[in-house]
């Protein structure tokens, strides 16, 4: 690589700082986060410094739709980019102080010119799921109004003024059959768009047949694993889910037992969770394992963790061997 290029992302615009090849800093320039604008500072910056796309990487935090427009460009132009954890950045380059837009931009340069040898390129791959994502997310922002509509029936109205307590409860009432409705309408969008990719909605049929998993944790695995693409080993999605333990030791003193991180997705460990609940209620191996582990002195939610990751490896199994799940794919422990 020539040129190593730092970009932070917000809503109304992008910071680009551009690097050389001994990571002297060339230039940083603020433009509207338009797809005109960054075109015409890469045409500038390839008359100024001889800027070969080919021979550069692009490096950016994620930042949800803020960044879409730009990802859509990095697949459109065929760009070399890295989409790098936020937490990954600020721990790599040690203590920093003070957070500015422009000062970001370079840390983030200098990140993709240092650790460049751990980059994961974004692909048209990683694209495919947009709308499946952004259908869950709003599925999840209805679910919580839902939820926090509810406290109100069930709760908060009874401590209203008495005359207000049936007015206050007809008007919440209405509210959440509204919700109810936009809920439902929403899942049959979620159920249509994995049905429109015949390669997601073969690996959605798999997953459904691994016992414990459900609509909502099929499609939260797809999305969050870009088809499996992103994570297609079940130690680094169990990692990523916060169902992996850790040991925590240093010298001869040894802080506990392993236990699992809390940098995970929490989303997903919810639903792993719920999975995993589902499962052990229902006849078969995975009840047999979680009464055995209890008969034998373990605690309850070391064993549910147990079960979380045996759902992973199995959603991992069914989809490398492209069938559906079977009591003969693994053996239990």
């Amino acid at each position: 690589m020539e040129h190593w290029i730092g970009i932070d992302v917000s809503k109304a615009t992008l910071d680009f700082a551009l690097r050389g090849k001994q990571g002297e800093l060339l230039e940083h320039v603020c433009v509207a986060n338009e797809r005109k604008a960054v075109l015409g500072l890469f045409k500038r910056w390839k008359n100024l410094f001889k800027l070969d796309m080919t021979r550069c990487l692009l490096c950016l935090e994620h930042t949800g739709h803020y960044s879409r427009m730009l990802l859509e460009l990095v697949v459109l132009q065929r760009w070399a980019a890295w989409v790098a954890n936020p937490l990954d950045i600020q721990q790599s380059l040690g203590m920093q102080r003070g957070k500015r837009d422009k000062v970001d931009a370079q840390r983030i340069a200098e990140y993709a010119r240092l650790f460049h040898h751990k980059a994961r390129l974004f692909h048209a791959g990683y694209l495919k799921l947009e709308r499946l994502k952004q259908l869950l997310a709003r599925r999840e922002f209805l679910v919580r109004d839902r939820g926090r509509n509810k406290a109100h029936v069930t709760d908060l109205n009874r401590y209203a003024d008495r005359a207000l307590q049936a007015e206050f409860d007809r008007m919440d009432q209405q509210v959440q059959r509204l919700l109810d409705k936009q809920i439902a309408r929403v899942d049959e969008l979620i159920t249509a768009e994995v049905r429109s990719n015949p390669e997601i909605a073969k690996q959605h049929e798999l997953l459904r047949s691994v016992p414990g998993v459900g609509e909502q944790l099929a499609c939260h695995l797809l999305a969050v694993t870009d088809g499996f693409q992103r994570y297609n080993d079940p130690k680094a999605l169990a990692c990523h889910a916060g169902c992996a333990p850790f040991e925590y030791s240093s010298g001869s003193s040894v802080r506990g037992r392993n236990r699992v991180s809390h940098r995970a997705n929490k989303r997903l460990k919810c639903l792993l969770h719920m999975g995993a609940m589902r499962a052990v209620r229902m006849a078969g191996e995975l009840q047999e394992y979680y009464q055995r582990k209890l008969a034998e002195g373990k605690k309850p939610l070391l064993v549910l963790n147990a079960v979380r990751n045996k759902l992973i490896h199995r959603v991992c199994a069914v989809l490398r061997r492209n069938e559906p799940y079977t009591t003969n794919h693994l053996q239990l422990s």
